[in-house]
């Protein structure tokens, strides 16, 4: 059951009646108001349409004109005598069927007494009655809509996630990196090498790149281990900033980015690279200026989509940000709603609660995943790197262990070296794999623990103020388009 039917008697106030459906229309929209006039389609039975839309309808307006109730047939009959009289049995169905029914007096209309009604519709009697004045409109019509907004809905659905764009790798990355290990492997051994080196304490410049590149490895092992071992603060930081919009996120985090671009900038520079290089690192500052601002723009226009269009349903994947973002929205919009919620409130938090719990599920569950999974779904380019990088460190050893016995300098110290180098290189690129994933499942069960907590008291929020209030509401409810978002 949907919508407002008003029922009212053709006469000199039916251009009031008109404007009150623009009105209504306006706020429900127009499938959630009928008015016989332009509601009703030609060729429809009359009496059928007018008992199915009361048997429909959340609410009735019953327009009382002054001289309604004393309305007579061309024969000085009282229409509402007749039983076969519109007006009456409109508001007797809607009596008889339990639907919320509003008298509204217009101009200086007063409500009948119950001896001027017949018996079936002396329960109009007790029912509060607004008025709707002339001089008066806009604030009678927001006392009206807002008594009407208890029982209406208006028409809404939710915002369809955006589409992820871009094809994610499948089984064609697993072979093309198989193909492209096996290629170096293969490759970087069977390369000419300049032999100079030999019989001097000069290192093969395979075993060089080699050495460099195990260094290397050491670096993403040493960051992923400080980012755990501070991880509480680092967790603490990213709550907090989740919660505020991406506007306000970058005015408090541009100095970060902005320090990196300067300490980048003054090394390049003063390391006297030439015009060519300082050229190049001016276009690629500027490139990443631009790129930012683009960025920036796009995400400020979503925030305010987001704020204004809701709800908005949650992406299959979500991140740690968009949903501790959604969490912390809905906890806004409480904050700028007034007891008690409207139909259309109570609905849209509902679904948006339903919808923020149906995300967690789906993160516990990824919390559970297996390592390959978890590099197969969230990692698989960063995988691939991986992989290529250990089977480039390991051909350049292979290359620098076919120098040596090819010199003559191969010894089995030599050679058990090349290969704990080897191991070394791969250990320190698994134990890097081994703490991202620790880290990241901790992060995920974290995010269920914290959003699964502020869910239940969003949850009993929205329960504590749909409750009944004590004084009627005197406006329509908030809606969050009508507001900018608070920071």
């Amino acid at each position: 059951m949907s919508g407002v039917f008003i029922s009212y008697r053709r006469g000199g106030h039916s251009g009031v009646v008109d404007d009150l459906d623009a009105a209504l229309a306006r706020h429900f929209g127009r499938g959630q108001v009928f008015l016989d006039r332009p509601s009703l389609l030609p060729g429809q039975r009359f009496a059928d349409a007018l008992k199915a839309r009361v048997a429909d309808c959340d609410a009735l307006i019953a327009v009382i004109h002054p001289g309604w109730a004393g309305a007579r047939h061309p024969s000085g009959a009282r229409r509402l005598d007749d039983p076969e009289d519109w007006v009456r049995r409109e508001i007797e169905w809607a009596l008889a069927g339990g639907k919320f029914v509003v008298p509204v007096l217009l101009g200086g209309a007063e409500m009948p007494r119950g001896a001027e009604l017949p018996e079936s519709l002396r329960p109009l009697v007790g029912l509060n009655a607004p008025r709707l004045r002339e001089e008066r409109w806009t604030s009678d019509l927001a006392v009206l809509i807002a008594a009407l907004e208890g029982p209406v809905r208006p028409d809404w659905r939710p915002v369809e996630a955006p589409e992820e764009h871009g094809v994610r790798p499948g089984r064609w990355l697993g072979a093309l990196t198989a193909l492209l290990a096996a290629a170096v492997l293969v490759g970087i051994p069977a390369l000419p090498q300049d032999d100079s080196w030999a019989g001097t304490d000069v290192l093969p410049y395979t075993l060089a790149l080699a050495l460099m590149s195990c260094t290397v490895l050491c670096a993403p092992l040493i960051a992923v281990a400080a980012v755990r071992v501070v991880r509480r603060s680092v967790d603490g930081l990213e709550r907090e900033l989740h919660a505020v919009r991406h506007q306000t996120y970058i005015r408090l985090t541009w100095p970060i980015g902005l320090g990196f671009v300067v300490i980048g900038a003054v090394v390049g520079l003063t390391g006297d690279p030439g015009a060519l290089v300082a050229l190049a690192l001016l276009l690629v500052l500027s490139v990443a200026v631009a790129l930012s601002a683009r960025t920036h723009l796009r995400l400020k226009k979503r925030d305010a989509d987001l704020w204004a269009r809701w709800p908005h349903r949650l992406p299959d994947r979500v991140t740690r940000v968009v949903l501790r973002r959604a969490a912390a929205r809905l906890h806004l919009r409480l904050d700028r709603m007034t007891a008690p919620l409207s139909l259309e409130q109570r609905e849209k938090a509902a679904w948006e609660l339903d919808d923020i719990a149906g995300a967690v599920g789906r993160v516990s569950e990824e919390a559970g995943r297996s390592r390959r999974a978890w590099l197969g779904q969230d990692h698989p380019l960063l995988f691939a790197f991986y992989v290529l990088w250990l089977a480039l460190t390991a051909a350049l050893f292979l290359a620098s262990g076919l120098a040596y016995a090819t010199e003559g300098e191969g010894t089995v110290r030599r050679y058990v070296a090349l290969g704990v180098m080897v191991l070394i290189a791969a250990l320190l690129a698994l134990g890097t794999l081994e703490i991202a994933h620790r880290y990241q499942r901790r992060q995920r069960r974290e995010l269920v623990r914290q959003v699964t907590r502020f869910h239940g008291e969003l949850a009993s929020r929205v329960t504590e103020m749909s409750r009944p209030a004590r004084t009627r509401p005197t406006a329509p409810a908030f809606r969050p388009e009508e507001y900018a978002e608070p920071d």
